[in-house]
C-alpha cells in the first residue's frame, strides 16, 4: 500500500455526544444513558474532557446501521476524501438510517419492558445543587447488583453531585455513623455524621460542628458511593 492511512479529526466532547444523541433520536442524555446502558455521568465526563467513545461508535453502527462517518465526523466533512463505497448511490439515505435507528430502539425498548421486572430496578434520580434537590428523572440499575447492596428500591434514591453519585437509603434516617443526606436550615447537603451522647457531630469540609438532633433533619444514609474519577 503506497498511501498512508491518516488520522481523522474526529468529533470530540459535546460535539460527539450531541451528534450521537441526535442520530439515535434521544430527547436527553438521560434517555441516551438508558439506550446505551451507561451512567449518564459518562457523557458529562466525555464533554468535560473532550473525549470520543470509539466503542460506542462501533456498537451503534453494528446495531443500527448508522454509518460510522456520520457518527464520528463533522456533518460538513468532505465526503470525497472518504472511500467511494461510503458515498455511492447504493448507500443508505438519512431517512432509512433514522428508520433503522428507531426500529432498533423500539425493539430494544419492547425487550426491556418485557424483562424489566427481572433485570433492572428503577430509581428516582436527583441533582444536588445549591442546597436543593432537582429531579433529573429515573435511572435503571441491574437488579443483581442492586440486591448485592441489600437495598430496597422503594426507599432508595440516587443523588448526583460534582463529586459523584450516591445511593441514599431514606429508611435510615436516624443518624449513627456514616455519610448522610441532611437538611439544615432548608439547605440540603451530604455530610459525615457521628453520634455523640445527646449530640450529633457533623463535618462540613474541615469543620466539625456539634448540633442537637432537632437542629438538622436526616433524610437518609448514603449506602453506596460512586465517586467520579
Amino acid at each position: 500500500m503506497s498511501k498512508k492511512i491518516l488520522i481523522f479529526d474526529y468529533l470530540k466532547g459535546h460535539d460527539f455526544t450531541s451528534n450521537l444523541r441526535d442520530l439515535t433520536h434521544c430527547a436527553s442524555f438521560g434517555e441516551m444513558a438508558t439506550l446505551f446502558d451507561v451512567p449518564k455521568t459518562t457523557f458529562s465526563t466525555w464533554n468535560t474532557h473532550n473525549r470520543t467513545s470509539h466503542e460506542l461508535v462501533v456498537r451503534t453502527h453494528l446495531r443500527t446501521g448508522i454509518p460510522v462517518h456520520q457518527l464520528i465526523l463533522p456533518s460538513d466533512y468532505p465526503l470525497e476524501t472518504l472511500h467511494h463505497s461510503l458515498t455511492d448511490s447504493k448507500h443508505a439515505s438519512h431517512s432509512v438510517i433514522a428508520e433503522t435507528s428507531n426500529e432498533y430502539r423500539t425493539e430494544r425498548q419492547t425487550t426491556r419492558i418485557a424483562t424489566a421486572s427481572d433485570a433492572v430496578v428503577t430509581l428516582s434520580s436527583y441533582s444536588l445543587s445549591n442546597g436543593k434537590l432537582l429531579s433529573t428523572g429515573t435511572l435503571p440499575y441491574a437488579k443483581r447488583i442492586f440486591q448485592s447492596w441489600n437495598l430496597n428500591a422503594a426507599s432508595t434514591i440516587e443523588v448526583e453531585t460534582h463529586e459523584g453519585r450516591f445511593l441514599v437509603d431514606k429508611s435510615q434516617n436516624d443518624a449513627v455513623s456514616g455519610d448522610y443526606l441532611i437538611d439544615m436550615d432548608g439547605r440540603l447537603s451530604i455530610n459525615p455524621i457521628q453520634r455523640l451522647p445527646n449530640k450529633l457531630a457533623v463535618t462540613f469540609g474541615l469543620t466539625r460542628l456539634e448540633v442537637d438532633d432537632n437542629e438538622i433533619k436526616v433524610i437518609g444514609r448514603v449506602a453506596v458511593s460512586l465517586k467520579k474519577q
